[in-house]
């Protein structure tokens, strides 16, 4: 049986034994592993980053945190790990009363993890944080997928006041560089990697003009990787997002189904966002059955229709002559103002909605997609076990859209208006994935949702 919590004990012996040390405990815990260090043992920068590499490599899988002193009280039932047992440590004061630092903080991670540990070594009161939202993360690779700002700021806290034993940690939401650094007259020193040196000066110089104190300059070395996708060369919580590709984010709905009955998934996306390749790509290597409504919705206007009628009811009898939508002159009325366009699609949502059901109803396969650019607006997602968006930064869709449709950038832009946007697509999405690179990796994206699905199914 495998226990939830674990202590490993590194003193100057067992250090050596690292790497072994984490791969025992990967095998025996199932969520989280609190390292500590004996009194012959100290602490380095060196050590501490040491530690938390090591740990991504052997056990990526458990939320490792190094203790500045003691394991928390609260956790009563950890398995040890290794041999060595905690010797008591002298508490020492620490530095200082109050430190600040910032970031995004999305996906904790073990490079995060170096910084607060950094912070939570030296302060004895405050650890304030500033947590990147907003514009400030409009710029981050794949920034639709970060975390919601209040969940960020929970799990830092959470780490923190976990890892100190004494230090509280205030976190709030900055949308600028500065945030409490330059609003907080006491704070005494702040925490930063060497790529972002320059912000700490910028912060000592506002600091400086507002006549507050200089605060002490502390460098942490972040904990290296390599993500060749993103180019990349740090731990980053980008490379974390895009391990998130093709990974649930949200769990699935529990939806009725009948013995034997296909599962039912969405398939959303914006212009150009790739959607369509995937659709293709589900079904001819995976052998699901794709429902293309974006096709489908054309055959709603076949003559004499039902949704012909309530065209023509709705937009004026001029709209439909000898039972057939005049599409250019349908198309003059809801281009030119977003109502109109939406007032037409809750038109034919509801038909073509019925006509993907009735298909997806006789289907045989396993699996059946049902693939709609407006899925989400539509509201159907609601009513699907999935739903799977593909997406690409909002500039990539507009450059696609220009060579694809031989379209001005301005027409492009002025098309894609009228979605919504990606992180509003993903938030309400259980799995996203991203067709900004090459084909081989959008397809192992694929490849590795498909496998997650038919284990879940």
């Amino acid at each position: 049986m495998h226990s939830k919590y674990g202590l490993l004990v590194l003193n100057s012996k067992n250090v050596q034994k690292l790497k072994q040390l984490l791969t025992s405990a990967a095998a025996n815990l199932t969520s989280r592993l609190y390292v500590r260090l004996n009194p012959d043992q100290p602490r380095s920068d060196e050590l501490v980053s040491k530690i938390y590499l090591n740990s991504a490599n052997y056990c990526p899988k458990l939320d490792v945190r190094l203790v500045v002193l003691e394991i928390p009280g609260k956790i009563e039932n950890y398995e040890l790990i290794g041999e060595e047992k905690p010797e008591s440590i002298e508490k020492t004061a620490k530095k200082y009363k109050k430190i600040v630092l910032g970031g995004t903080f999305d996906r904790l991670h073990n490079g995060h993890k170096v910084l607060l540990n950094k912070a939570a070594q030296l302060a004895s009161e405050h650890i304030v944080v500033g947590v990147t939202d907003k514009d400030m993360i409009l710029k981050k690779s794949l920034f639709e997928m970060i975390e919601p700002v209040e969940f960020r700021m929970k799990r830092v806290v959470d780490f923190v006041e976990d890892i100190s034993g004494e230090a509280k940690c205030l976190t709030e939401p900055i949308i600028d560089p500065f945030g409490p650094s330059i609003r907080i007259k006491d704070l005494e020193a702040i925490v930063v990697s060497r790529e972002t040196i320059k912000g700490a000066d910028a912060v000592n110089k506002r600091r400086n003009e507002q006549g507050m104190s200089q605060l002490d300059v502390i460098i942490v070395e972040l904990v290296e990787g390599t993500d060749e996708i993103l180019n990349e060369t740090k731990i980053s919580s980008s490379s974390k997002r895009r391990e998130d590709l093709g990974v649930l984010l949200r769990p699935a709905r529990e939806v009725p189904r009948a013995e034997g009955r296909p599962y039912i998934i969405g398939l959303a996306g914006g212009i150009a966002s790739g959607k369509s390749h995937i659709g293709k790509y589900l079904k001819e290597k995976h052998g699901f059955d794709v429902i293309d409504c974006d096709k489908l919705a054309h055959t709603c206007y076949e003559k004499g229709s039902i949704l012909n009628q309530k065209i023509a009811d709705h937009f004026g009898a001029d709209i439909v002559v000898d039972g057939v939508v005049d599409r250019k002159k349908l198309g003059g009325i809801v281009f030119s103002d977003k109502q109109k366009l939406r007032e037409l699609s809750e038109l034919v949502w509801p038909v073509v909605r019925a006509k993907a059901t009735e298909i997806a109803d006789k289907s045989t396969a396993k699996v059946v997609v049902i693939e709609a650019a407006a899925l989400i607006e539509a509201g159907w997602q609601n009513a699907l076990a999935e739903t799977w968006t593909v997406f690409v930064p909002a500039e990539e869709a507009v450059r696609r859209v220009v060579e694809r449709d031989n379209l001005t950038e301005e027409q492009a832009k002025d098309r894609m208006s009228s979605q919504i946007s990606n992180k509003e697509r993903i938030d309400k999405s259980n799995l996203a994935l991203c067709s900004l690179w090459k084909y081989e990796e959008t397809r192992a994206q694929v490849d590795k949702a498909v496998e997650g699905l038919l284990k879940r199914i």
